[in-house]
């Protein structure tokens, strides 16, 4: 369909909530790469556009379609509840203001008429373009002195990626448009029959594979590996047997890591880090908070000791940061202010703050309802896309920062649009 002729319309109200919503999406796109605010703007826009009195109901049908709607309002729930066991009240505030996109960002992205292909079309390709486009500035920044780069790797000075610097869920953001190209491969009208469309798919896939390995955030990395076993699984399935289907990827895996750490010297830095990290904790040596992976192993140790102290509703979303600045005076004073972290695995977090009930329940629930669902053509892809986002959590606690809970609300719906096809549409047929 003409996305911008309003005679495939129902109405003129699902015209223009449609093209609003569609330009909201490219706007939340290009705001991850170039700025907060936009972020922000297009995050409240989406939601409002959400209300058109004439379609509310088939915006509400696609909310309704799967609950992770409903547990990401649940998960804001508890930490609006926790005011009333916590005693850094300032705090808690700015946590909830932190969280509000819970409560807009699912609906708001219900508005866009994602089951369409014109409209998942445009928006894959656009955030393609758009994340292109940053990867190659950056690409073109890391060549104009490479070997500086490559020694501030050894201090973990990251190569310059977004306006905001996240380079952690920039890699993860550029691994889930991979699993997308993917998806697009396979399931998507016109990608295999169009050559603009598979030079589209196969030149970001392979664009975004090779910058992960320079950029070489270890995030990003991880989850890539999981996507490309995953797809190699796929692949493989449909003609030999299973373990064989299994045994191929991880075999050309480990190739591609043998490869990437001889031809990328980011990659190779990243890897004699990691290295040197486990020795020291195989040494027996004291964790060492200026090493990454053992400042992550700090602020577990710190929660762990903690929770048995917390009682069973933990923290508090206002008190997280005070309680574990305690513990760190107790067991790592050394550690600067400015080091001093909440628990860097997500799911830990939670029922730190909460405890084991109230904490891990919400998040669980959101983190699941992708896997148990309508099945549908790609439900492996869109159960991948939810293993990865599981695993950031586990590695990072993402939802403690804006730009995190950005990217995991973001991706999460895009991969629920996936399974809209059956349900009422804005569109005509």
């Amino acid at each position: 369909m003409n996305v911008l002729n309003s005679s495939n319309y129902n109405n003129k109200q699902a015209y223009w909530q449609s093209l609003i919503g569609l330009s909201c999406l490219l706007l939340l796109s290009l705001g991850f790469v170039a700025s907060r605010a936009l972020i922000s703007i297009a995050t409240v826009v989406i939601f409002l556009n959400a209300f058109w009195p004439a379609n509310i109901t088939a915006v509400w049908q696609r909310f309704r379609s799967n609950m992770f709607g409903l547990w990401a309002l649940l998960y804001l729930a508890i930490y609006l509840i926790s005011f009333f066991w916590s005693d850094n009240k300032e705090s808690w505030l700015q946590v909830i203001q932190l969280k509000i996109p819970f409560l807009l960002l699912p609906l708001g992205i219900c508005s866009v008429p994602l089951e369409k292909p014109a409209f998942r079309k445009i928006f894959y390709i656009g955030t393609v373009i758009i994340s292109a486009i940053t990867v190659l500035v950056s690409i073109g920044i890391f060549l104009s002195d490479w070997q500086q780069f490559v020694r501030n790797y050894k201090l973990s000075i990251p190569l310059p990626t977004t306006s905001s610097g996240d380079h952690i869920r920039f890699g993860l953001w550029l691994s889930f448009l991979v699993l997308l190209g993917f998806y697009c491969w396979h399931f998507e009208p016109g990608f295999k029959t169009k050559k603009w469309l598979k030079l589209t798919v196969w030149g970001s896939i392979a664009l975004f594979i090779i910058y992960i390995h320079i950029l070489s955030a270890k995030t990003g990395l991880l989850v890539l590996y999981i996507i490309l076993v995953g797809w190699g699984y796929y692949y493989f399935s449909q003609r030999v047997n299973r373990l064989v289907a299994w045994v191929l990827p991880l075999i050309l895996g480990t190739i591609a890591v043998v490869a990437a750490y001889q031809l990328a010297p980011t990659f190779k830095t990243k890897i004699d880090y990691v290295i040197l990290e486990i020795k020291h904790v195989q040494d027996g040596e004291r964790l060492n908070y200026n090493l990454s992976d053992q400042g992550r192993l700090i602020t577990y140790d710190i929660a762990l000791g903690k929770m048995k102290t917390n009682g069973l509703l933990g923290t508090g979303a206002g008190d997280i940061l005070d309680v574990m600045s305690e513990g760190y005076d107790e067991k790592y004073p050394e550690v600067p202010q400015e080091l001093r972290f909440v628990p860097i695995n997500q799911y830990l977090l939670e029922v730190f703050a909460f405890g084991w009930i109230l904490g891990l329940v919400p998040i669980v629930l959101m983190s699941f309802s992708l896997f148990f669902d309508r099945q549908r053509p790609g439900q492996f892809f869109i159960a991948l896309g939810a293993l990865i986002l599981i695993v950031s959590m586990m590695v990072e606690a993402m939802l403690q920062v804006q730009m995190g809970i950005f990217v995991y609300l973001f991706l999460s719906m895009w991969l629920l649009s996936f399974k809209w096809q059956q349900l009422p549409a804005l569109t005509k047929r």
